[in-house]
């Protein structure tokens, strides 16, 4: 089933916008006071941002540091045991 298409005529009034912008409505600059405490609160979740993202790099490089500690402890085990298995083998075998 073929959904009918609909034109839309792009020329009417409704569709018509102003792009010219009248000087009079333009906002006044802000005061001063409110363009520094903006800056300083720009600055102040800027550097708020920087140290969740330097916590979660931190967080990361422990995280690979405890793995890499964990896998020597399991190399560690795995040549023990197969000591062990070795040592069980031999007292077996007597």
């Amino acid at each position: 089933m073929k959904m009918a298409e609909k034109t839309v005529d792009t020329s009417s009034p409704e569709y018509q916008t102003d792009t010219a912008v009248d000087s009079s409505s333009a906002l006044p600059p802000p005061p001063q006071e409110v363009s520094d405490l903006c800056k300083e609160t720009f600055d102040k979740m800027s550097d708020y941002l920087m140290g969740e993202l330097t916590m979660t790099v931190e967080d990361y490089s422990l995280l690979e540091q405890m793995n890499k500690v964990t896998m020597n402890k399991y190399f560690e085990m795995k040549q023990m045991t197969a000591n062990i298995s070795t040592a069980m083998q031999e007292l077996n075998d007597k």
